[in-house]
């Protein structure tokens, strides 16, 4: 009795900082605001009517169809974009349990990690594709041991995460040429694959399926308007070669050198490479860690050095989710139990394999500050101002007025908020997420000559409630004020400022036709 009880505590106990981040996690969704990218999902899923309307209003995107698609089956939960965001806080909920009951590091590196800035904000506060990836890889790390019994769990794993993003094939790259490296090098693993039953139906659908799902995902990424263009300059181009090591380097300690500073490059491009030896130093035991890593990183750094390079934590995070993965099955391949601190002090001009589990624990407390910084900023000030506008027009009962948005893209989260369509100049009518593959850039002195177009195209239009992003309003003109433009007459109503982006700041006028 007494050893059940004890058991029953220890359970408890274990639980209970994961469960505390989920709960944090909880309320800090209900609290956040959306901004474009996220309202561009929620969007886009919730004005298609059919699964083929989904995938017409995702393509131009550029991004597979699987995370429109999973809001897309939980839209109709409440209508409002708190689907998309609790589905979110489920995905990424999952995936902190995952880590924490199942990943081999220790307890209280697992703490430090589940708060840090990519699974506590950027990968579970904000509401995009990002969790899924960071989801699958942590099921792909529970699951590898399994790869001597059948491949098929490992093949949906890796075809998923080709359907997810563009920079998750870095990690599908990873998991798949793990596997293949594995299965060349080790007899042992051969040897029991081979002596299951059914091991060449196995092989075969697992083959069908990562064939089939890949094939689908490089097929959704190219449905875009405008197809990336190689951004690196051949033969070498030694500057882009250093913004991408600056990549490696955000990814371990989020700090993204200067490009227009040369010494900045070069300083963070030689502790990139540090960083990266003392990881393979560290992991070289292990043939699959080794593999993971090397794959991942050099797919990545491919990307960022020939197609794109990036903008944002979120992306450079992908480095991060790397490797946490060669970690993860280098201590498993290795049967380690720990990242354990080999030395008391940090010593960089030890073997980088003795300095690394120092090097990993700063990352892991630099991720952690950061990470309960934003959450906490989260509460303070709203991510967009969308919202607050949205609810101003309703509070004055102005929802059903005609409406002018620019830019498309930004003001997309009033258009989300008050459930209802906006036009848009970009596109020349009335519409809700932006429509990458028909807009066209307005710039800001194209805005009065558009909203006079708007009246010529709807000349029974009195007055226009305008909204305007930042870049496109006229910020000098303070509430109250007016200016006149030709016939029609602008007066500013109110400015929406409070918002972690600038361009997310929303600023609200009324325009009237003037009668000669």
């Amino acid at each position: 009795m007494l050893s059940l009880i004890k058991k029953n505590k220890t359970i408890v106990l274990d639980s209970l900082i994961p469960s505390l981040c989920i709960f944090i996690g909880f309320l800090s969704i209900m609290n956040h605001v959306l901004w474009r990218d996220e309202m561009q999902g929620w969007l886009v899923a919730m004005k298609s009517s059919t699964v083929v309307d989904l995938w017409k209003n995702n393509a131009p995107s550029g991004h597979p169809v699987l995370w429109s698609f999973l809001i897309y089956l939980v839209k109709d939960i409440t209508q409002t974009p708190l689907s998309m965001q609790l589905m979110h806080w489920a995905l990424g909920s999952f995936a902190i349990g995952l880590f924490w009951f199942k990943s081999p590091f220790l307890k209280w590196q697992k703490a430090l990690f589940i708060f840090g800035l990519f699974p506590f904000w950027e990968y579970y506060i904000i509401s995009r594709h990002y969790v899924i990836s960071e989801l699958i890889l942590f099921v792909f790390c529970s699951i590898y041991s399994y790869r001597s019994k059948s491949y098929i769990p490992a093949a949906i794993c890796i075809g998923l995460l080709t359907n997810t993003q563009a920079l998750a094939w870095a990690l599908a790259f990873a998991c798949g040429n793990t596997l293949f490296i594995d299965w060349i090098s080790n007899p042992d693993q051969r040897k029991s694959y081979l002596n299951q039953k059914l091991w060449k139906f196995d092989l075969f659908i697992s083959l069908l399926i990562l064939t089939s799902f890949s094939l689908f995902g490089a097929f959704s990424l190219i449905q875009v308007s405008e197809k990336a263009g190689i951004i690196a300059s051949l033969p070498f181009d030694l500057h882009q070669f250093l913004k991408s090591l600056g990549q490696i380097l955000g990814g371990y300690i989020l700090v993204i050198p200067n490009s227009k500073r040369w010494l900045d490059l070069i300083i963070c491009g030689l502790i990139a490479i540090y960083l990266i030896v003392s990881t393979v130093s560290f992991i070289r035991k292990s043939k699959s860690g080794i593999s993971f890593y090397l794959s991942g990183i050099l797919f990545l750094f491919g990307f960022n050095y020939f197609l794109y390079i990036g903008t944002g934590a979120r992306h450079y995070g992908y480095y991060y989710l790397i490797l946490i993965g060669a970690l993860w099955i280098s201590l498993i391949e290795t049967n380690s139990l720990s990242i354990a601190q080999s030395t008391k002090e940090i010593n960089i001009l030890k073997f980088p394999s003795k300095v690394f589990p120092s090097i990993f624990i700063i990352c892991l407390s630099i991720h952690l500050v950061t990470g309960i910084h934003m959450t906490t900023t989260g509460f303070v000030k709203p991510f967009s101002a969308g919202k607050a506008t949205a609810q101003y027009i309703q509070n004055k009962g102005w929802e059903d007025e005609h409406i002018f948005g620019s830019k498309d893209n930004i003001i997309s989260t009033v258009s989300g908020y008050l459930d209802r369509e906006i036009y848009y100049p970009e596109i020349g009518k009335f519409g809700s997420f932006a429509e990458w593959n028909e807009r066209k850039t307005i710039s800001k002195q194209e805005v009065l000559p558009r909203i006079k177009l708007f009246f010529n195209q709807y000349p029974d239009v009195e007055q226009l409630l305008v909204i305007l992003s930042r870049d496109s309003a006229f910020i000098d003109l303070e509430v109250g004020e007016e200016i006149i433009f030709e016939d029609i007459k602008i007066i500013s109503e109110k400015k929406f400022e409070n918002s972690w982006h600038d361009s997310e700041r929303i600023f609200v006028y009324w325009a009237t036709k003037l009668h000669q």
